[in-house]
């Protein structure tokens, strides 16, 4: 069985003709670029795991330099490879945070125990991310905000909203 994987980041082109690679982080947290020693890039079925020998900040990217990728014709062939990094080496998140993979498939119920039906995608926007629950065809949008998501159990899979007048 092969471990699970989390994405953090897409490389998006070269960087420099040294084998650096221009990356977008896909995460909240780039700064957890800092602490990686190894990465998986990954595209299309192909699967090379590449140890990290230094970051640095440009801009809103992160440049990497890669163990033995040393030239622009060897990073080169990396565009639009995902970075991807074991479940087990995410970081802790502070509370009430959630990792989007954690609550994509999460059962949602009413404070009044009415069952409204499972995450299957999250919306980030610049003031919340929002939640859009199916059931039976129909979807539901609801704002992940503290006033709405009232508890979230990752054990039991489960959510639980107060859902503001005039939601539904």
């Amino acid at each position: 069985m092969s471990e699970e994987l989390i994405t953090i980041g897409q490389i998006t082109r070269h960087h420099g003709n040294k084998g650096e690679a221009r990356v977008i982080p896909l995460t909240d947290y780039p700064e957890r670029f800092e602490y990686l020693e190894r990465v998986y890039l990954i595209k299309d079925g192909t699967k090379d795991e590449v140890m990290v020998e230094g970051i640095r900040y440009h801009k809103q990217f992160i440049i990497i330099k890669f163990v033995g990728i040393d030239g622009i014709g060897e990073i080169m062939p990396y565009k639009n490879y995902y970075l991807q990094i074991p479940k087990a080496e995410v970081l802790d998140l502070p509370e009430n945070n959630f990792y989007l993979y954690d609550i994509i498939g999460i059962e949602v119920y009413t404070v009044e125990d009415e069952y409204l039906g499972q995450v299957k995608e999250v919306l980030e926007t610049k003031a919340n991310d929002v939640y859009v629950v199916t059931k039976d065809g129909d979807e539901l949008l609801i704002p992940a905000t503290l006033e709405v998501v009232l508890d979230i159990d990752l054990n039991n899979e489960r959510m639980e909203v107060k859902l503001p007048p005039g939601l539904r």
